[in-house]
């Protein structure tokens, strides 16, 4: 009996614990004059930040960028369709692509590595972008991650 409650209070510890790191780990990010916010994954560190967006460096080697636009003449979908020829001059090879009025996601690989995009519509012809960059053999453990960071794109704080 003593040692079914050890276990026990070990497993509740143990339970609190890990939804505290979970709750914790992911870091909101937003740039409120460009309309938007966005939740970096946890292991990322801040390697360049400006008014537009930031920078991360991730575990092994993963690389992610977000930032915010401000489209200008240019729509929302003719900004995405450049960022798809730009990446195609660059070497990627474009496996996936939608487009839609609000938003965008693209895929691509290239010398080893993957190169997701995703894009929204914010507040007044303005957009708000991420691109992560990592290994094809980490590919499986950042899917969750990346669907993850898909659904913390939000635009918020137009004005």
């Amino acid at each position: 009996m003593k040692s079914m409650r050890r276990l026990l209070l070990g497993f509740t510890a143990f339970l609190i614990c890990t939804t505290w790191l979970q709750a914790e780990a992911w870091t909101p990010f937003g740039v409120r004059q460009l309309g938007f916010t966005f939740d970096i994954p946890p292991g990322f560190a801040l390697t360049q930040h400006s008014q537009q967006g930031a920078a991360f460096r991730g575990p092994r080697e993963a690389f992610l960028v977000v930032w915010g636009a401000r489209l200008g003449k240019a729509s929302f979908r003719a900004e995405i369709e450049h960022r798809m020829i730009e990446d195609e001059k660059a070497g990627w090879r474009l496996t996936y692509q939608r487009i839609a009025p609000r938003w965008a996601s693209y895929s691509g690989v290239k010398n080893g590595e993957i190169r997701y995009v995703r894009a929204i519509m914010v507040c007044d012809e303005r957009a708000a972008l991420f691109t992560m960059n990592y290994r094809q053999t980490e590919k499986e453990p950042y899917d969750p991650i990346v669907v993850r960071m898909v659904r913390s794109l939000k635009a918020q704080g137009c004005s």
